[in-house]
Order: C-alpha cells, then sequence, then structure tokens
C-alpha cells in the first residue's frame, strides 16, 4: 500500500471533519448570540451540507477526467478560506453563507479519495485496509473539533476558533505536490472502457444498480442518525447535569477512542473475513449491516438513559459497532462502482446521504424537539434510522450473493 499517501491523505481528511464540527461543539454559544430556536440551529449546523452536497457531483465527473491532486488542493484551500469567513461573520446570513461555502471546498476532495486510492491499490481487501485508515480520521478529526471548539471557544470565543482553524489547510494544501500523479487513462473515460463519456450517463448507470440504490439509501438512513446525533448531542448532555463543556470533551473522548478502535478493528478485521471468502464485496457489506444492527440497542438505551454514566456508556457502544463498518461500506462502493465513474459513483453518494441524511437530519430532529418538546425522545429517531439502515445493507448483501 502506498502509506505515506494514505497518511497524508488521511491528515486532510481529519481537518477536514475538524472543521466540520466545531459548529455543533459551540452551537449553543451561537444559538444564545443569536438568539435562535432549536429548528434554526438544527439548518445552522447543517449550512455547510448545502455546498457540500450541490458540489460533490460535479467535482466527481471531474475527478474521473482530471488530475485528482489539483482538485483535492484547490477544494482544502478553498474551505480553508471559508473557514476563516466564518470568523467575521455578524449576521446568521453570513455565518451560513460562510458554511455553505466550506461544503464547496469539502466537496472537491471527499468525493476522489476513494477512487483515486482504487487505482493505488486493485485488492478489494487491501483498498479496504487503506480506507480503514483514511476514515479514522473521521471520529478524530470529528472528536477534536468537539474537544478543542468547547475549551477554546470557552477561553478566547468562537471567532478564534474558527480563525485558528483556517491556518492549517493552507499549509497541507502544498503537500498534494507531492502525491504520485495518475495516469490520463485514470482520468479519461472513452467507450472501449465499456463506460459512455457523458454526466448523464455516468448518473444513469449507477441508478440502474439495485446494489448501490440499496447501499447508498441505508447511507442516507445511517447519515441522518449520525448528524441527529452530533448537532445535539451536547445540548442532551447538558441535560443531563453536564457543563457545555464536559459534554464536548466527554463526547470529543468517546469519538475518538470509538474511532480508532472501531474504524481500524472493524476494517482490518472485515478484511481478513473478506479474505476467506470467495466473494469479498458481499463480505464486506455483510459485515456493515450486521455491525449497524447491533449498535441499534446500545443507541436506544443512550438516549433513554437518566444518568450521564449511562448516556456516555451508550454513546461509546454504539459509536464502536457504527465505525467498524465505515471503511467497509465504502470499499463496496468503490467495488461496485461503474467502470470509469468512481469519483462521480462517491459523488452521487455524497450527494445523497448529505441532502437526505446530513441536512435533513439536524433539522428534523431540531424540529422534532420543538414540537413535542423533548429533545430525549426526538433523538430516538435516530435511532430508527439507523435499524433501517442495516435492514437495508443486510438486503443488499443477499442481492450481492445471488
Amino acid at each position: 500500500m502506498p502509506i505515506v499517501a494514505i497518511l497524508f491523505l488521511t491528515a486532510v481528511n481529519l481537518l477536514n471533519y475538524f472543521d466540520r464540527y466545531i459548529v455543533p461543539a459551540v452551537e449553543p454559544t451561537i444559538t444564545a448570540e443569536f438568539a435562535l430556536s432549536n429548528t434554526q440551529a438544527g439548518y445552522l449546523v447543517s449550512a455547510f451540507v448545502l455546498g457540500y452536497f450541490i458540489f460533490s457531483p460535479m467535482f466527481g465527473f471531474i475527478g474521473d477526467r482530471y488530475d485528482r491532486r489539483w482538485i483535492m488542493a484547490v477544494g482544502l484551500i478553498g474551505w480553508s478560506a471559508a473557514t476563516a469567513m466564518t470568523a467575521i461573520a455578524t449576521t446568521v446570513a453570513g455565518f451560513g453563507f460562510s458554511r455553505v461555502l466550506v461544503g464547496v471546498g469539502e466537496a472537491g476532495y471527499g468525493a476522489l479519495v476513494p477512487p483515486y486510492l482504487k487505482r493505488r491499490v486493485a485488492n478489494t481487501a487491501d483498498l479496504n485496509r487503506a480506507l480503514s485508515i483514511f476514515y479514522v480520521a473521521v471520529p478524530v478529526g470529528a472528536a477534536l473539533g468537539y474537544v478543542a471548539g468547547g475549551q477554546v471557544a470557552a477561553t478566547f470565543g468562537w471567532r478564534d476558533l474558527f480563525l485558528l482553524a483556517a491556518v492549517p489547510g493552507v499549509v497541507l494544501a502544498f503537500g498534494f505536490l507531492a502525491l504520485r500523479p495518475e495516469s490520463q487513462k485514470t482520468h479519461t473515460v472513452s467507450k472501449s472502457e465499456g463506460a459512455p463519456a457523458g454526466f448523464l450517463a455516468g448518473i444513469r448507470l449507477i441508478m440502474r444498480s439495485r446494489v448501490l440504490l440499496l447501499v447508498i439509501s441505508g447511507y442516507v438512513l445511517n447519515t441522518f442518525a449520525l448528524n441527529g446525533v452530533a448537532a445535539f448531542v451536547v445540548r442532551h448532555g447538558t441535560s443531563l447535569g453536564l457543563s457545555a463543556a464536559a459534554a464536548s470533551t466527554s463526547f470529543g473522548v468517546i469519538l475518538v477512542i470509538t474511532g480508532l478502535l472501531g474504524t481500524l478493528g472493524g476494517g482490518f478485521l472485515g478484511s481478513r473475513l473478506a479474505e476467506a471468502t470467495s466473494d469479498p464485496v458481499s463480505s464486506l457489506m455483510r459485515f456493515v449491516a450486521w455491525s449497524t444492527l447491533i449498535g441499534v440497542p446500545f443507541l436506544v438505551v443512550c438516549f433513554l438513559a437518566r444518568t450521564s454514566g449511562l448516556f456516555l456508556g451508550g454513546c461509546f457502544l454504539a459509536e464502536l459497532l457504527i465505525f467498524a463498518g465505515v471503511a467497509p461500506l465504502n470499499s463496496v462502493i468503490a467495488a461496485r462502482a461503474p467502470d470509469g465513474y468512481g469519483a462521480l459513483t462517491q459523488g452521487v453518494t455524497i450527494f445523497a446521504i448529505q441532502l437526505f441524511g446530513g441536512f435533513l437530519g439536524p433539522v428534523a430532529i431540531g424540529a422534532l424537539t420543538d414540537l413535542t418538546g423533548s429533545l430525549a425522545l426526538a433523538m430516538q429517531g435516530t435511532s430508527v434510522a439507523l435499524l433501517c439502515s442495516g435492514y437495508l445493507w443486510w438486503r443488499a448483501s443477499r442481492l450481492i450473493e445471488r
């Protein structure tokens, strides 16, 4: 495996998720400053998703045809500049617009990495190991967002936090020049390679795959659940007697531990199981389905808990099992993508999961909280979504087997 490239891409991905999760970490402070309702707070947390999901298919299509290194570098600089813009926002509209631009920059990165690695790592089990390392950055970056966000904002204010978060991206962008360039064939789709060359033709090709439809639909529900939890978990912790700083720090520590153990352990275990079967893709899909379904009861307990200890314990076990399926899930998507449309398939996946999951998750949970008057009850909607995602992935594994 190209370990240096994997570690560099992982570092950039860590910054990616750090920038995403500093907003929910300081959500109570921003909500108080701008006098927002729960529904409005949900919109603000989800604002970056607008730019992310709209531009991901476009960057995916471009990434299948041109040098992905340059596209990823420009995306990194773009979202770092937008993060700095957030720090000087004086209105809710300005804050939201800056976060939308953060999403545009991130769209130029997230859809391109799995197909880039697929070209460097041909074996499915080895690709899954590479993605296991890459996706460790998701929980660790999110955890740093919660921990650093809560602590820095409490000490210096949330504006200084966003300014500091913008600096590393500009430095890391130059690292893309050191990555090995891909051949021209990687980026040019021809009819002789078995795939039509148009954008809409590629979309139709992806939508004709029943396996991809089931996998992406499950991913939508999974993202709905995780983003709904992430947006209001600090608020729920404060309702159980924790301070906002203590809740964000505790949740951040849980994210780090479960992310490292779950993503790496689940990814490498999934690869071992896949290597022992004649169909590694279906094996990885089964692994994702069952790890998700086993995690559902712990998420239910998490928001039924009346004590902070039981709440944090439920979070720990649920997240450990959910993160175990992250790398295998994305390995399946990369493996089942139509020839020549790896990045576009990732872009379409991001479009779907962020529009219907990432954006609607916090908004729906916030609106349900306003409707019922109970955040704990509203959070159980995330448990239902997670259960449905596991079922769809189980269906996908059976379809792959047949």
